[in-house]
């Protein structure tokens, strides 16, 4: 597969099933936004102990197929089904909600807001959290036009952002 299409040179893109849109529209806007937030949970990976990076990085392999099923066409996403490709769900919503009720029972809980950089790990799972809210929004932003094929991207990203919210009150203490 050749890198370089040139398609971007004109503003635009092509989505899952190769369909073009403008790189300025809100499904691009919201897989790229998804796609930074990854990008900012691999940092986080980095300065994290073996155990931590490895439910990080089982984070960052579902947010691929989360940003396949946003860089699908609404009209196209039973062809998501139809090819088998992985799509989310309640499965990996509910090992979401499992990490979060661990680390609450473990007092990992909302005591007020704090600020980012009591050490790297702590600051790069903050940062995570930010940009997994941003994604948050620009998902709802193609929600709120029509474009979203099923609810579960939103509710999935917004387990995300408290999960990561919680794992960086876990590593300021």
């Amino acid at each position: 597969m050749k890198i370089s299409t040139k398609t971007g040179d004109k503003g635009k893109t092509r989505l899952v099933f190769m369909r073009e849109v403008s790189k300025a529209s809100q499904r691009v806007c919201a897989y790229g936004a998804l796609d930074d937030c990854s990008a900012t949970i691999g940092l986080a990976r980095s300065f994290a102990d073996k155990e931590l990076a490895s439910k990080l990085l089982n984070i960052q392999k579902k947010l691929v197929f989360l940003m396949t099923e946003l860089a699908t066409a609404k009209e196209d996403f039973d062809k998501l089904i139809e090819k088998n490709m992985r799509i989310l769900s309640d499965e990996d919503l509910s090992e979401l909600e499992s990490q979060i009720d661990e680390l609450e029972r473990d007092g990992s809980v909302f005591q007020g807001w704090t600020h980012s950089g009591e050490n790297s790990l702590q600051a790069s799972l903050d940062m995570a959290r930010a940009r997994c809210r941003n994604a948050e929004r620009e998902i709802v932003r193609l929600a709120e036009n029509d474009d979203l094929a099923r609810d579960f991207p939103i509710i999935y990203v917004n387990r995300l952002s408290d999960l990561l919210y919680l794992l960086a009150q876990k590593s300021a203490k």
